[in-house]
């Protein structure tokens, strides 16, 4: 009975582990136009505890969510002169960071793209 005991036990935690693969895969960046402030967050439990500390992050007051990303996809922001604000999403970084700065530049001038993260 103890053997059988301990492999339905094993057998239990093994299959736990299995859906830690999808704990911390979801992702928001928050951006304040007042201030230009920006903050990222990614590989949270949740999206809505991913909105909550990116915006917990974010010093302005008007700071807001501007892209969410979920499990294994990548995110991230470019902002430029004039206004310039694009979000990237994307399966690789490259793609998410190729996506902000085609965005921020239909909008704006000089945009710089922030490196994108990923919930993998």
């Amino acid at each position: 009975m103890k053997v059988l005991f301990s492999i339905v036990l094993v057998v239990a935690l093994n299959a736990g582990c299995a859906g830690l693969g999808t704990v911390g895969s979801h992702g928001a960046v928050a951006y304040a136009p007042s201030t230009q402030d920006w903050r990222l967050r990614w590989r949270v439990i949740d999206p809505q505890r991913a909105k909550q500390l990116v915006l917990e992050d974010c010093p302005a007051t008007d700071c807001r969510v501007v892209l969410e990303f979920g499990p294994g996809q990548c995110g991230t922001l470019a902002l430029g002169r004039q206004g310039g604000l694009g979000v990237g999403l994307g399966d690789t970084p490259a793609a998410a960071e190729a996506a902000a700065l085609a965005e921020c530049q239909r909008t704006g001038t000089d945009c710089r793209v922030a490196s994108a993260e990923c919930n993998r």
